[in-house]
C-alpha cells in the first residue's frame, strides 16, 4: 500500500506543477469555480432522455427522476455503481458482500435479485438474459459518464418487459461537446482497504464527420477480511476450518489461499464504447465480473473462496434517419451473450441421527450460456408544435439455458459431461462425507449446452406514445402489446398530465401499468433446494403518482406520493403467490448556498432526500408448518424511513469536502426469515462518508473514509434468509439471516484530463 501511495503523490507533483503553470490566469481559475456546481435553473432544465424515450428536459419528464451529473460523480468520490447506489433515494440499498455486490430494492419491492429494476447504458438493456438481473459491481467504468439517469416506477409501455419498478441508465460522453479536430483523454487510479486497486481510461473524439467515445475499467481486490466486518455467527475461521464440516476440502483452495480460511477475492473489468460516423453508431458493451461469494452465506454451509462469475458482451449498430424536418427514425440491431457460471464448495448437515456435526461436501462446477439477436425500430414524428407521436417495433430472439449445467453435484441435476452414477453415497458422484479421507471432484462442464437444455424464445413488441402540449399543460397517452412465446402477451398503458402552473412550480400527475417477465433461471433452472416453474405467470405492476416539483432561490423541491398494487408477484421458491401493496413518499430535495465559510469558494451545494415507504404482502411464511399462509402482513426488509444527506462545502478555487450520511430506520424482517418470528429486527443504522478534494483544471485528487465513525451494523438477509442466529449449532439454511457491513475504509482516487 505504501509503494502505490508514493506514487500517487509523484503524479500529483508532477501535474501540480503543470497546472499551476497553466493556470496562472485568473480567468481560467474562475472557470473552475464555474464548473463547481450546475445552478439549480440549469438542473431543472437539464436533457435527459430516459422517461419517454426522447429528450427532454427534467421539469418536463413524465417521471420521478433523479440525475447524478458527471460534476456529482468526482465531488462525491465515486469509482463506482456500488457507491452510488447507498446515497440514491427510494432504494433499500443491501450491501450483500457477494457475486451481486448490490441488493437493491427499489420502491419497497423486496426481490432475491436486483430482477425488476433496467440497467440501460446510452438506452440498451444490460440486464443478464437468463436471471434478468442487473449486475451492480465494479465493472463498468465511470469515468467517461455524462450523467446517470435514475427513473422511478413503471415504463412498459416504452421499454417492454422488465422495466418494472423503474430504470438506471448510464449515459456516456460521445465527443459531441468537443472542437472538431479535438481528442480528450481521461486516466483515473484508485486504491484503497483490502488491497484494492482499480484503474480506467476513457477517450472521446470528435474528427469531421466521426464521432467516438471508448471507456475501460479493471478492478481488483481481496474484499473486506473477518476482522473488517461487523461480528456475526456464522462467519468465523472456526466454521470455516472445521474439519467435521469440511473434511477433506480443506486441503484445497483457489488463487492460492487454501479452504478454511476466509478469502473473498474480486477480478472485474469492463469496456464501453461507441463509434459514430454521420448517421451511424456502432457501439460495444463487454465485462466480466468474478466475486467470491463474501458474507452471504453460512460458514458451516458455504466456502467464499470461489469465484462465482458474470459476464456480458453487446454489439449493435444503430441507425438515424432524417426522413425529413418532422420524421425521425432510429434502427437498431444488437447480439447480446452473457454467462452465469463459476464454482461452489458446500456443506449440509448430515442427517442421519447424532451426525449433524457431520457433512455432506461437494465441489461442484455450474454453467450456463445465453445469446439473443434484437432487431428494432423507432419513430419519432413531430405532427406540429403542439403535437407529437413516437412509437416503434421490436422483435427479439433468444437462446437460453434452461436448468443449470452442474457437474459433481447431487444427483437430479443436468451435467453436460453426461451420467456420473449416484456415488458411493448413493446421492450423486460428486457427492462425498466430511470423514472422507479424500475429496472427490468429478469432471466439469464442457462449456457448451446441448441442445436438450436449450429454450428458444420470440419476443415481439409495438408501441404508440401521443404528447400534446397545450399552453402550460403537457399531456402523454402511451400503450405497447408485448407477447412472448412462453407466457403469451401483453398489454400496458401509460397517461401523464403535466402543469406547469408557474416559472418556479409544476405537478405531473401519472398513471402506467408494467409487467415483468418469469426469468429462465426460475423457469426451468432449477438445482435441489430450487424447483424451476415452467408454469411461471408474468408479474404485473399498476402505478399512480403525483409530482410537485418547486424551485425557490437556494432550493428545488421535487416531491412524489405514489401508490403502486402488484399482482401474481414471483418470489423466491419460483411461484406466483399473492399480491403486494406498495405506497409512499419520496422528496428529492437539491439546494445551492453562498458558501457560508469560505467568501471567495464556490457555493455550497448538496441534496437532501427522505423516502417513506409501506409494503404489504398478501401472504406471509408460517416458521413452525414451514408454509405460506394467506394473510396480509408487512413484507419485511423495507425500512419505513430513509434519509440521505448530502453537503459540498469548497474551501477555495482547489479544495472541497464533501460529506454524506445516510439515516436507514428500523425495519422488520422478511417473513421467511426465521428471526422475524423470534421478534428480532434488523436495527436503525447511520453511516457517514467523508471524502476530501484537491482539483486542478487538469486532474482532481480525492481522499475518501467510508463509514467515517466505523460503525457496526448489519443488513437483512437475501432470498430466504434461512441462517437464523442460534451460533452453537449448525445454521437452519444457506444464507445468512442477517448480513454483517464492513466497518470503516479508507480510499484513494485520481484522475487527470488531457486534451
Amino acid at each position: 500500500m505504501a509503494r502505490y501511495f508514493s506514487l500517487f503523490l509523484i503524479s500529483l507533483l508532477s501535474l501540480n506543477c503543470y497546472a499551476t503553470e497553466a493556470n496562472s490566469d485568473d480567468d481560467k481559475n474562475e472557470g473552475i469555480r464555474k464548473l463547481l456546481a450546475m445552478d439549480l435553473d440549469q438542473l431543472l432544465e437539464v436533457t435527459i432522455e430516459t422517461a419517454s424515450g426522447i429528450e427532454e428536459t427534467l421539469r418536463d419528464a413524465p417521471a420521478a427522476m433523479v440525475v447524478i451529473t458527471e460534476e456529482d460523480i468526482r465531488r462525491r468520490g465515486y469509482s463506482n455503481l456500488t457507491e452510488i447506489f447507498a446515497d440514491l433515494p427510494g432504494f433499500d440499498a443491501m450491501q450483500t458482500g457477494s457475486p451481486l455486490p448490490v441488493l437493491g430494492h427499489q420502491r419497497g419491492y423486496r426481490t432475491s435479485f436486483m430482477q425488476r429494476t433496467l440497467l440501460m447504458i446510452n438506452g440498451i438493456v444490460d440486464n443478464h438474459l437468463w436471471s434478468h438481473g442487473a449486475q451492480i459491481s465494479r465493472q463498468y467504468p465511470i469515468s467517461g459518464l455524462k450523467r446517470i439517469e435514475v427513473l422511478y416506477g413503471p415504463t412498459s409501455a416504452v421499454y417492454g418487459p422488465n422495466a418494472f419498478l423503474g430504470i438506471i441508465n448510464l449515459i456516456t460522453e460521445d465527443g459531441g461537446s468537443l472542437k472538431n479536430g479535438e481528442t480528450r483523454v481521461n486516466i483515473s487510479t484508485q486504491l484503497g482497504s483490502y488491497q484494492s486497486r482499480g484503474a480506467e481510461a476513457s477517450i472521446q473524439g470528435k474528427h469531421g464527420d466521426w464521432r467516438f467515445n471508448l471507456s475501460a475499467k479493471t478492478f481488483r481486490s481481496k474484499e473486506a477480511g473477518l476482522n473488517d466486518l461487523a461480528s456475526w455467527g456464522f462467519l468465523t475461521n472456526e466454521q470455516l476450518n472445521n474439519k467435521n464440516t469440511w473434511g477433506a476440502i480443506l486441503g484445497l483452495g483457489n488463487e492460492g489461499v487454501k479452504y478454511g480460511e476466509y478469502s473473498d477475492p474480486t477480478k472485474d473489468w469492463g469496456v464501453l464504447g461507441e463509434v459514430r460516423f454521420r448517421d451511424f453508431t456502432l457501439g460495444v458493451i463487454a465485462w466480466d465480473a468474478r466475486e467470491g461469494y463474501g458474507a452471504y452465506y453460512a460458514g458451516d454451509r458455504v466456502q467464499p473462496n470461489v469465484y462465482w462469475k458474470h459476464d456480458a458482451q453487446q454489439f449493435y449498430l444503430k441507425h438515424d434517419y432524417q426522413a425529413n424536418n418532422k420524421l425521425t427514425v432510429k434502427s437498431q440491431v444488437l447480439y447480446h451473450a452473457n454467462r452465469i457460471w463459476g464454482g461452489w464448495v458446500e456443506a449440509i448437515p448430515d442427517w442421519n441421527e447424532n451426525k449433524s456435526a457431520y457433512s455432506y461436501v461437494s465441489i461442484s462446477d455450474w454453467n450456463s450460456l445465453n445469446h439473443s439477436w434484437l432487431l428494432k425500430q423507432d419513430y419519432d414524428y413531430q405532427f406540429s408544435k403542439e403535437l407529437r407521436f413516437t412509437g416503434g417495433l421490436k422483435y427479439e430472439a433468444k437462446t437460453l439455458t434452461k436448468a443449470y449445467d452442474i457437474c459433481s453435484y447431487w444427483s437430479g441435476t443436468f451435467c453436460s459431461s453426461g451420467d456420473m452414477g449416484e456415488g458411493q453415497y448413493g446421492q450423486g458422484a460428486g457427492v462425498f462425507h466430511s470423514t472422507d479421507p479424500t475429496a472427490v471432484i468429478m469432471p466439469s462442464t464442457t462449456g457448451s449446452i446441448p441442445e436438450e437444455n436449450l429454450a428458444h424464445t420470440r419476443d415481439v413488441g409495438t408501441y404508440l406514445q401521443v404528447l400534446w402540449m397545450q399552453n402550460k399543460w403537457h399531456w402523454l397517452a402511451g400503450v405497447r402489446y408485448d407477447r412472448n412465446s412462453v407466457y403469451g402477451s401483453s398489454i400496458n398503458p401509460r397517461l401523464s398530465a403535466i402543469y406547469h402552473w408557474t416559472p418556479e412550480t409544476t405537478f405531473k400527475f401519472l398513471y402506467g401499468k408494467a409487467f415483468q417477465e418469469p426469468s429462465p433461471v426460475q423457469l426451468w433452472g432449477g438445482w435441489l433446494g430450487r424447483t424451476g416453474n415452467p408454469n411461471l405467470k408474468p408479474e404485473k405492476a399498476e402505478n399512480l403518482e403525483l409530482i410537485i416539483m418547486h424551485k425557490q432561490k437556494h432550493w428545488l423541491h421535487d416531491l412524489s406520493l405514489f401508490a403502486a398494487h402488484y399482482k401474481d408477484v414471483i418470489k423466491e421458491e419460483a411461484e406466483n403467490a399473492g399480491t403486494r401493496n406498495i405506497w409512499g413518499v419520496e422528496y428529492r430535495g437539491r439546494f445551492n448556498y453562498p458558501n457560508p465559510l469560505f467568501k471567495n469558494a464556490a457555493n455550497m451545494t448538496g441534496n437532501l432526500y427522505y423516502t417513506y415507504t409501506k409494503s404489504l404482502s398478501s401472504i406471509t411464511y408460517n416458521q413452525t408448518t414451514k408454509t405460506w399462509l394467506d394473510q396480509t402482513s408487512e413484507l419485511g426488509d423495507i425500512a419505513p424511513h430513509k434519509i440521505n444527506l448530502g453537503i459540498d462545502i469548497p474551501f477555495d478555487q482547489h479544495w472541497h469536502l464533501n460529506w454524506r450520511t445516510n439515516y436507514v430506520s428500523n425495519r422488520i424482517l422478511y417473513s421467511r426469515n426465521p428471526l422475524r418470528e423470534e421478534g428480532k429486527i434488523a436495527k436503525s443504522f447511520t453511516v457517514s462518508n467523508l471524502t476530501l478534494g484537491y482539483r486542478q483544471k487538469i486532474f482532481d485528487l480525492s481522499f475518501t473514509v467510508k463509514n467515517l465513525f466505523d460503525k457496526e451494523y448489519y443488513f437483512p438477509g437475501g432470498e430466504q434468509a434461512d441462517s437464523g442466529d442460534d451460533f452453537f449449532q449448525r445454521s437452519l439454511g444457506f444464507r445468512n439471516s442477517l448480513i454483517p457491513a464492513e466497518k470503516r475504509s479508507f480510499w484513494l482516487n485520481f484522475r487527470a484530463t488531457l486534451n
